[in-house]
Order: structure tokens, then sequence, then C-alpha cells
């Protein structure tokens, strides 16, 4: 970089939409641009294709990608060729869904690529022992926390109540936003004004309608569409539990938010839950409905346990997910492949 300064082009699928992808992208330019790295992000799947995007392409000295899959379905679309050095960042779907249904077409693109970056040892684990990747190929890099203030003075309407429990998930049947409905039925019997509040994108027309019906069945269940990131804080603000109930995960940011803003969290047992949660330390993990509503019920009746996991869960951020390490590991990669670039 002593020539000038160092160029990132960074294609996620979304950064206008609020989703999980966005999050990621937001973060990342954001801890680029403080370490003074020029960075273009394009949203393929929001954004047109224009001139000014191709010229920028030209422009760059390493390609990032995030979530290949998407981002192959795109390229191939639109005929890209990558004709820079890449890196690219998977997320939990592509890996847990896309490469294990069809390696022969997404494991190409992953092997032309100069290092594929992922958030959790158990995504190495999985992309060496069932993929056939090499070890010095793949690096862990865990995601960290990234909270824009808010400029914008209007409160948002949220449901009052307690405990307010909190769902932070796009509407996606990977997602299982319903999943808690009976463990908070039963929680209910005991604090009778619990409040659940589903917050995400409508990204399934299915989904939403279940979701649509659930609320109208019960008036304790409440849906938001997503609102901006910077938004955020005040939910958390407002939450007294957040939970995450999906069958899949990468490495949620949902519950890193959720944790730095001194929130206990309740999630599904699954890869990039654990990646996060170690049971009764910094959080609960649960593998049921009974357990979720166990779980559930310690959380609300022992204040002296959840002050533990909260204060726990907020040093599990500060310690192992910090931006300026998280970017540190990016720029570290992406100027290797510009000095090594044939």
């Amino acid at each position: 970089m002593k020539d000038r300064a160092l160029q990132v082009m960074f294609f996620t699928p979304y950064f206008h939409q609020n989703r999980g992808n966005s999050t990621t992208a937001r973060r990342i330019q954001h801890g680029l641009q403080k370490e003074k790295v020029s960075v273009y992000v394009y949203a393929y799947e929001e954004e047109e294709l224009t001139q000014e995007i191709c010229e920028q392409m030209e422009k760059a000295d390493v390609f990032h990608i995030l979530q290949f899959a998407r981002f192959l379905n795109w390229s191939q679309k639109h005929q890209i060729e990558l004709n820079k050095p890449y890196v690219v960042t998977s997320g939990g779907t592509d890996i847990n869904q896309s490469l294990k249904e069809d390696e022969k077409m997404y494991a190409p693109l992953l092997q032309k690529a100069k290092a594929v970056t992922v958030f959790t040892e158990k995504a190495k684990e999985s992309l060496i022992m069932d993929h056939g990747f090499s070890k010095e190929f793949i690096h862990v890099i865990p995601q960290s926390v990234y909270l824009p203030e808010n400029k914008d003075d209007t409160k948002l309407m949220l449901p009052e109540g307690n405990p307010r429990i909190l769902l932070p998930a796009g509407l996606r049947s990977i997602k299982d936003v319903l999943y808690a409905i009976p463990a908070l039925a039963k929680l209910r019997a005991g604090y009778p004004q619990t409040v659940f509040l589903i917050l995400g994108a409508n990204l399934d027309d299915g989904v939403y309608e279940e979701v649509r019906k659930t609320c109208a069945k019960y008036e304790w269940v409440h849906y938001l569409p997503e609102i901006d990131l910077s938004k955020m804080k005040e939910v958390y603000n407002w939450a007294d539990i957040v939970i995450n109930t999906s069958i899949s995960e990468g490495q949620p940011t949902s519950l890193l938010e959720a944790m730095i803003e001194h929130k206990p969290v309740i999630a599904r047992d699954n890869t990039g839950n654990t990646s996060i949660i170690k049971h009764k330390v910094n959080g609960m993990i649960f593998r049921d409905v009974n357990e979720l509503f166990d779980s559930l019920k310690r959380i609300v009746s022992d204040n002296a346990f959840t002050q533990k996991v909260i204060q726990n869960g907020y040093h599990t951020v500060i310690e192992n997910h910090n931006l300026s390490k998280e970017i540190n590991s990016y720029v570290c990669l992406y100027e290797t492949i510009k000095e090594n670039r044939k």
C-alpha cells in the first residue's frame, strides 16, 4: 500500500434492506473506511449493473465476495468475469445448504479464490472435512458488532408488556420465527404480561402469512417489518430477552448486538449459535420447546443468574468479537493478496 491506497470492491447481496448480509457489509465498510482503505460496496441483488460499477471493478485491487451462492448465480446471469484476485466470505446458509446440495456447482468459485473466510471453527472444519479444502486456505474471522448512532429522534411504536421477548430475524423458513410460541404461551401462565416481538424483513410471503395469522390469534404476539440498523439500539433497549430460533446459522450478529447492549440471550442449538454462546455462562442454549421454556423461566425468575449471564455475554463480545481485530484480519488478507498478485 506504499504507492496508493488499497482499493477493494465489496460484493454483497444486500446493503439497503436490513438483513444479515447488509449488517455484515455495512460493518466491514465502516471498519475499512476507518482504516483508510478505499472500499466500494455493490449490492448485486438490489442494484443495477451499471457502467460505473464495471469501472469500479476495473479499478479494484481485490474483490471481496459475501455469500458465494447468491453471487455465483448473479455473476453467471450477467456473465461476470472475475479478473481480479478475490476473497470469499461465507456465512451459514451457503455452506450448510447450497454447498452441500450442489458442491459441483459452487466449489469451483471457492477453489479459485485466494482465500475463503468463515465466522466459526465449525464452518472451517466443514469445508475441510466435508468438501476437501486445504486448511491453510480457510481463515476464521469472527464477526464483530457495529450499531451506528441513530440521528432520527422519532420513536418506534413498540408493544408494552413484561417481560418483553425480542426475536430479530427476517421472515424465512430457516429462521423458524414461530417456534417459540408454545414456550411463550406457557410462560404467560405465570407471567401474563409477556409480549413477543418478531422484527425483520418479509422475505417469504408464506411465512409472513403464518406470522400475520399468529398475531391475529394472540394479542401478545407482534410483528414489526425491517427498520434501519441505526434504530436497533432502541429495540434492544426495549427488550428484556433476545432469542434466536433459527434451524441453521452462520454466526448471528443479532445475538452479538444484544450481548453488547447488556441483554440476556437464549438461542437454539446450532453451530452458529454455539460458536458464541456457552450454556448457562453467557447465554442459554435450547434443543427443544421444553428447554426453551425452562431457559425463559430461569432468566425471568433468577435475577442474580441473569445478571451473571449478561455480564459474561458483554465480555464475550468485547474480547472475542472486536471490530478492529476483525477489520485488521481482512486488511492483512487483502495486502497479502495484492502483494502476491502475478
